[in-house]
């Protein structure tokens, strides 16, 4: 019986072999048999049976491959919103020439936009451009809004600022969030706008992207 057995085996191994012999006459055959490995074999079934779940035929392996693609572009965005923009200008960025100090005999007057900015109104004064900003950050126009000709009565310019006390500031900002954080900012800008020794706005402290 075990030889009957082993004979059986021997001739099953034999037309496996036969299966994938050539004759020479296909494009691309050398007329001798090739002898394929298991795990060859397996990623030929494997990709058989993708391409047999499609309803049309031949061709059902390229639509299953379609949602495998989506599943790697859906991973690929992902990780691009997940990479962090960096919060600071690049030293390029901090010398461009639109961050330039304003020279005194600069008369331009800018151009009224639809959108009724704060800053429009305080285009004069560069130290007011950048407190407003520094009030608008993490917060809305409607929030500072109310309170900004009450700001500017306590803090008309940046020498003033200076000696008004920054619990006073932080008192009249507490609606915005960050009180005590943006005061001490307000407070930092004006002693350091006050001195001769910026040339970009972007040097000067609380003034970033």
């Amino acid at each position: 019986m075990e030889g009957g057995a082993e004979k059986k085996r021997k001739r099953g191994n034999k037309k496996k072999k036969k299966d994938f012999e050539c004759d020479g006459k296909e494009e691309g055959c050398h007329g001798r048999s090739v002898e394929v490995s298991g795990n060859v074999m397996g990623l030929f079934s494997e990709f058989a049976f993708i391409g047999s779940g499609s309803s049309s035929g031949g061709t059902g392996h390229a639509s299953s491959m379609r949602p495998s693609i989506k599943i790697f572009e859906k991973k690929e965005e992902a990780q691009k919103k997940k990479r962090k923009v960096s919060p600071r200008l690049t030293a390029a960025q901090m010398r461009d020439v639109a961050y330039l100090r304003r020279r005194p005999n600069n008369r331009w007057i800018p151009p009224k936009s639809p959108h009724e900015l704060l800053q429009e109104g305080h285009y004069h004064d560069l130290w007011r451009i950048l407190v407003i900003c520094m009030l608008l950050n993490c917060t809305s126009g409607g929030q500072v809004r109310p309170i900004l000709n009450d700001f500017f009565t306590l803090c008309p310019d940046a020498k003033t600022t200076t000696k008004v006390a920054q619990t006073e500031i932080a008192q009249l900002t507490h609606s915005l969030g960050f009180k005590n954080t943006r005061a001490e900012k307000i407070k930092l800008l004006s002693q350091s706008y006050l001195k001769e020794g910026w040339t970009h706005v972007t040097f000067l402290p609380g003034v970033g992207k």
